[in-house]
């Protein structure tokens, strides 16, 4: 098998996994079986158990190593893990699994225009005309296909979390760039979890004896902790990274534009949602943005 095949593989699976975290996110928040605010904090709980075995003792050697760089660490943590799941599992109680997808889609468009504000990397007029593209049909799904209902407050609030989400995901993917800590790969990854539990543990609390949000154990409960706490965040990442090995960044970005078809296809199953006009008017907008964006 080629590594180009092999990677295929890995690369969508990993794409496959991170759409079911959007599905089950959702399932969770229609079916009243974990508050959003809790999951974000329980998945990553049951990812460092997962882990520990595995990474303690390296992490616990190279963990000094992040006293080189605390702030960019910092920010690290709290735009990906912390921010961006918290502000999906949010979103995904007021909006559809397909609008958040396609949100999300638009990531790699705003590290552009991020780059360019925060660090004044280069940018080419294909680049920004990509942009304004893809995040107009963007716009044109969170407006249902009728900006006046922006307006009228007739659009999924759930949307405005899913944008944080991404504009979240967007300085995270920055931010990592800047990392020169020198803390080798799974490390990194079981120091980010266990101080995203540390962050979110106010969070939790919060949830728990403010808002009156106790978790009521049931199979499908367990259940969506267990695919949240697995799946997504560590089989995805194994997957993604062995794909990048094996073919590099570039060729592998493309793939994360499964997720909305991947999506899409487990949300008609699971909710019955459907594609509408604006959804497709959104798809397309989206496909020309990233071509435009990928011209030389």
């Amino acid at each position: 098998m080629s590594n180009s095949l092999k990677a295929s593989i890995f690369l969508c699976f990993a794409s496959l996994f991170w759409s079911g975290n959007f599905i089950i996110g959702r399932l969770a928040s229609v079916e009243s079986l974990v508050s959003p605010l809790s999951l974000g904090f329980y998945r990553w709980v049951i990812a460092l158990i997962i882990l520990t075995p595995f990474c303690f003792s390296k992490a616990l050697k190279e963990l000094p190593l992040i006293k080189k760089q605390p702030g960019i660490i910092f920010l690290i943590i709290l735009t990906g893990p912390t921010l961006f799941n918290t502000f999906v599992y949010v979103g995904l109680t007021a909006t559809t699994v397909i609008n958040a997808l396609l949100i999300i889609s638009t990531t790699p468009m705003l590290i552009i225009v991020f780059n360019r504000l925060l660090y004044k990397v280069e940018t080419n007029r294909f680049q920004m005309m990509g942009v304004f593209v893809s995040l107009l049909g963007v716009s044109y799904v969170i407006a249902k296909g009728n900006y006046q209902n922006i307006f009228q407050s007739d659009f999924y609030s759930g949307d405005l979390f899913i944008l944080l989400a991404v504009t979240s995901w967007a300085l995270y993917s920055i931010f990592l760039k800047k990392n020169e800590t020198g803390v080798s790969g799974f490390s990194f990854l079981y120091i980010s979890f266990g101080l995203t539990v540390i962050l979110l543990l106010p969070v939790y609390l919060y949830d728990l004896f403010a808002q009156g949000n106790f978790l009521q154990i049931s199979k499908e409960s367990l259940l969506v902790i267990g695919y949240t706490g697995v799946f997504p965040s560590i089989f995805s990442y194994i997957c993604w990274n062995t794909g990048v090995a094996l073919i590099g960044a570039n060729k592998s970005g493309p793939y994360l534009h499964l997720m909305p078809i991947f999506g899409g296809i487990l949300a008609f199953f699971v909710f019955q949602e459907t594609l509408q006009i604006y959804h497709y008017a959104g798809i397309v907008s989206v496909i020309v943005g990233i071509i435009i964006t990928n011209k030389k």
